[in-house]
């Protein structure tokens, strides 16, 4: 029997094992799903009472998902689309509501991340290990956190320690001889709480170009192994001081863009940081005060040899840069008799380090340094069936001056579980340095006279929750102006685009299945053309599925994405595509179980970025996970 029919054969009696019917819609008394989160408002709020269309990634998911890195976490939320060059360590991108990467703000632990990195922040490099949550807001904040949030917000909160001393671990082996480890310890009292992990993941990937020759046929391996580590003390009730630190560093190898038929072996360097000390402190009953102070850095060494294509040989060439920013930030809430408020300062200064290789690598050509400086007032509260959250926020970037942008939004709660919301914000991104400063030579160049990216952005929205159930239907609507883009050798602000679609989602339990599904309509369009935005499908959906039979846990998804073009001009067009995966746990014991995820199982071939495969085809992981109760 042929390789290709026994993975067919398989495909179809894992598909056969859950095919049971679903039981009938009941009411159902479990506790509620809505979780408590803080990126919507700054503030820790109930999901079901914001009014922003808002996804929460725990860690009991995360796990349950399978996913080895967060872009193929990402991928399967509502609202977001992505791209990628290749499999995992390859770069990516992300799109909220059709907005770039550039124009997502990512924060980790609260600290803006984002770096000159043309995704905006490399988190194809981050690993999946030390991640307690992700929360999306989906929608502008720069009202809330500032610059770059034109589509939206991914914040990534990491794990901490908790009172009792416990252990927790993973080791599992894959298709392409993948190798995943991770292991962490936590502990602490009424005092003192502590956390130290380590990972490590390698694959040897697959050759990620399509109609590869020479160098580029073979393996496009990844390799990434960190560390972290936090501490808390807790002197008194309602404070808190504590200290964390990050590291993650490794390798990764590429294929040419230029070229199907290279022989030189490109790869990339990687080192991100991430450190940072905090003091919590509740001063009065209704005055809690945070104060912050932190750097995330990312660093990237590219080894991009000059080949055949110019040459006739292939040549090194050697581009580096790394982003460093430093964040400070102090941020008082305050519980009114109606609401609570919000009053924020914040400093921010971005380092991009020297950027000098050899022939045809890119440097900077001035002082690409800058630092903003804001202010940010809020206030959210609720009246009988009536709520709203009202955001401004003012700043002062070194470079480009002051800018206001604000946020409003109103609720109104009605029938049993209904709330319909409206809401409409500002939002600007701030050019990059490489898109002010970079110079490739060669007569590709940065333009220091860009003006920052700017949106206006209208939405309504109606949820329903009922128990386990919570279901909603978002339109959005954002216009952005000064859209910068890149025109003869150089970015320039030379378009408007518009993003307008429809989100629908639902989350929720019936009898012993859990399910969730989204669907969501976009359409992403460069104004001044009328073509649709490169990399974004108008159609996306998803489903999955899962049920637990005593110690046994199983689950299924199904991701469909739509036709979509690889450039701006609607030149390239890439394929729609279905996948399908499988997931199983089995409990060994109540902390050890084993794990195993069946993806693409109809071995689909498709490519998000044209040349580029971003799937080998149907693949197998299973692993072994220690997590105490």
């Amino acid at each position: 029997m042929s390789m290709s029919v026994c993975k067919k054969t398989l495909a179809c009696l894992c598909l056969a094992a859950i095919a049971v019917p679903i039981p009938s819609f009941a009411q159902d008394t479990a506790p509620e799903l809505a979780a408590i989160v803080v990126t919507a408002t700054r503030q820790e709020t109930r999901a079901s009472d914001l009014l922003a269309d808002v996804s929460v990634i725990d860690r009991e998911e995360i796990e349950r998902s399978g996913q080895d890195t967060i872009i193929d976490l990402l991928a399967r939320q509502p609202g977001i689309q992505t791209s990628a060059s290749g499999g995992p360590g390859a770069a990516a991108s992300i799109y909220i509501r059709g907005a770039n990467s550039q124009q997502t703000r990512v924060l980790i632990d609260g600290l803006p991340a984002n770096s000159v990195s043309l995704s905006g922040f490399p988190l194809h490099f981050m690993t999946l290990a030390e991640v307690e949550r992700i929360e999306i807001l989906r929608g502008p904040a720069s009202s809330i956190h500032g610059a770059d949030a034109i589509g939206g917000v991914i914040h990534i909160i990491t794990r901490r320690g908790q009172p009792g001393l416990r252990a927790d671990g993973f080791i599992g082996y894959g298709s392409h001889d993948t190798q995943q480890a991770n292991a962490g310890i936590s502990g602490g009292d009424g005092r003192w709480r502590f956390r130290v992990g380590a990972n490590h993941y390698q694959t040897d990937g697959f050759s990620v170009r399509r109609h590869a020759r020479n160098k580029d046929t073979d393996d496009d391996a990844y390799r990434n192994t960190g560390g972290a580590v936090s501490l808390s003390f807790l002197p008194a009730a309602g404070h808190e001081i504590g200290a964390s630190y990050r590291q993650n560093e490794g390798l990764s190898h590429y294929d040419d863009s230029m070229s199907a038929a290279s022989d030189y072996d490109f790869r990339a360097r990687f080192r991100s940081t991430a450190w940072q000390l905090s003091s919590r402190n509740r001063f009065l009953e209704n005055w809690e005060s945070a104060l912050r102070y932190g750097e995330v850095e990312d660093r990237q060494k590219n080894y991009d040899g000059l080949d055949t294509w110019s040459f006739g040989m292939p040549v090194d060439s050697v581009s580096k840069f790394h982003t460093r920013n430093r964040y400070l930030g102090w941020q008082n809430d305050l519980t009114l008799p109606l609401g609570k408020a919000l009053a924020a300062v914040e400093y921010l200064k971005q380092e991009v380090g020297p950027d000098r290789g050899y022939t045809g690598a890119a440097s900077y050509t001035d002082s690409p340094d800058s630092h903003n400086v804001s202010a940010l007032l809020g206030w959210s509260a609720h009246l009988d069936r009536h709520r709203w959250q009202i955001n401004a926020r003012r700043d002062r970037h070194s470079d480009f001056g002051g800018k206001t942008t604000y946020g409003l939004a109103y609720g109104y709660r009605f029938g049993d579980g209904w709330q319909v919301h409206v809401n409409h914000g500002t939002a600007f991104k701030a050019p990059s340095a490489y898109q002010l400063f970079m110079d490739m030579g060669w007569g590709f160049h940065g333009n220091p006279d860009l003006k920052p990216e700017e949106s206006r952005n209208s939405e309504a929205g109606l949820s329903w929750e009922r128990g386990v159930h919570l279901a909603s239907i978002t339109y959005y609507r954002n216009k952005i102006e000064n859209l910068i883009d890149w025109e003869t050798n150089t970015y320039q602000n030379v378009n408007k685009a518009l993003l307008e679609g429809v989100t629908l989602a639902y989350q929720g339990r019936i009898g012993a299945w859990k399910l969730g599904a989204a669907y969501d309509w976009l359409d992403a369009r460069n104004e001044n053309t009328g073509k649709r935005l490169g990399r974004r499908a108008r159609d996306t959906a998803s489903f999955d599925l899962a049920r637990a039979w005593g110690k046994l846990d199983i689950g299924a998804e199904i991701i469909a994405v739509g036709q979509r073009y690889d450039d701006n001009s609607e030149n390239e067009s890439l394929g729609g595509y279905v996948l399908a995966n499988l997931t199983a746990s089995y409990a060994l014991t109540p902390e050890l179980r084993i794990e195993g995820r069946l993806n693409n199982l109809f071995d689909k071939k498709y490519e998000t970025v044209r040349y580029y495969n971003t799937d080998d085809g149907f693949n197998v992981f299973i692993g072994l996970r220690y997590s105490p109760k």
